[in-house]
């Protein structure tokens, strides 16, 4: 899908794209997975070639933050979650080139779809391509200051259940709950940091206005702000993961001393059962009225001499 905006008075509105429509006009093209078609248009009537599926994927620093004469390139992760609640980064192409931006990406994303809904009632400052650009990070930062904040939200809730130590259905569920929220904050950071990373690349690189210069420090200071907080997620997250553990092992030695102590009870009387239970011709007290009765009794008197010591080393 191929959208454009174009600024009047400062203020993005968008364009329409139809055939007939050109698209030189537009201050920024943005393009959600597109087709050779879309592709074609962009390379014929503005002379930008977009990246390909390997190049977005591609890691390294050079590949991901780089200028030459197509324009300057930026590849940065963005957060988001499916519809099934699964939590990802996608990576976005930007690209600056005689003052206008294109975006290329593989999804929706929420901070692209704030970011339109925002600019239909704010005006931009300076209106060019790089506050535009700054403009989407800084939007994303604020996602992901507020996914952040929920993961707060959800271990507070994770860690009264946890530590109330009441094995059942809930506690499961918060130990799935768990490990799902320290993979959040793992792609939150990542996100952080690469976009720390292209935030950076483009103080030293870019040749940045003034007013940009200035907006790009800003949303640096505010993730050096955030990456502490999302460092005390994962010790908050491993300190609930080592007490969960330390519950259900308690809980595990329990159960096994119970079966250790039903083990012990019940084996005096089962070699008094042995023993009688042997068939040899001479045992004299085979032929004992008051043989089976005795027997019984002192299965019984076996059983409860370990049992009642056993209670009064409080060891159960």
């Amino acid at each position: 899908m191929l959208s454009a905006f174009q600024l009047e008075n400062n203020r993005l509105t968008r364009l329409e794209v139809e055939e007939s429509q050109p698209l030189v006009n537009a201050v920024w093209i943005d393009l959600v997975e597109p087709d050779d078609d879309e592709r074609l248009r962009v390379q014929s009537e503005l002379g930008q070639s977009l990246a390909t599926r390997p190049e977005l994927e591609d890691i390294e620093a050079s590949a991901r933050f780089f200028e030459d004469d197509d324009g300057l390139h930026i590849h940065s992760f963005f957060f988001f979650e499916d519809a099934e609640d699964h939590a990802g980064n996608s990576t976005v192409a930007f690209t600056i080139r005689d003052g206008r931006l294109f975006t290329l990406r593989e999804r929706e994303l929420p901070a692209f779809r704030l970011y339109r809904m925002r600019a239909r009632s704010q005006s931009m400052v300076d209106g060019n391509a790089y506050e535009l650009l700054l403009d989407l990070f800084e939007t994303k930062i604020e996602q992901l200051a507020d996914e952040i904040e929920n993961i707060y939200s959800d271990l507070e809730q994770l860690s009264r259940v946890i530590m109330e130590g009441r094995q059942g259905d809930e506690y499961d569920e918060a130990l799935s709950t768990l490990a799902e929220l320290e993979d959040i904050g793992w792609k939150v950071r990542l996100c952080l940091m690469d976009t720390q990373r292209a935030l950076n690349f483009l103080v030293r690189k870019a040749r940045l206005p003034g007013g940009q210069l200035e907006q790009a420090r800003e949303i640096l200071r505010d993730i050096e702000s955030l990456l502490p907080h999302n460092e005390s997620l994962f010790q908050k997250v491993n300190f609930l993961m080592q007490a969960a553990m330390g519950f259900i092992n308690i809980e595990q030695n329990r159960i096994i001393k119970i079966f250790s102590v039903v083990s012990v009870v019940f084996l005096p009387p089962t070699l008094v059962a042995s023993s009688y239970g042997m068939n040899f011709e001479f045992m004299p007290e085979l032929k004992w009225s008051f043989g089976y009765p005795a027997a019984i009794i002192f299965m019984i008197l076996a059983g409860l001499a370990p049992y009642l010591y056993f209670k009064r080393k409080n060891w159960l």
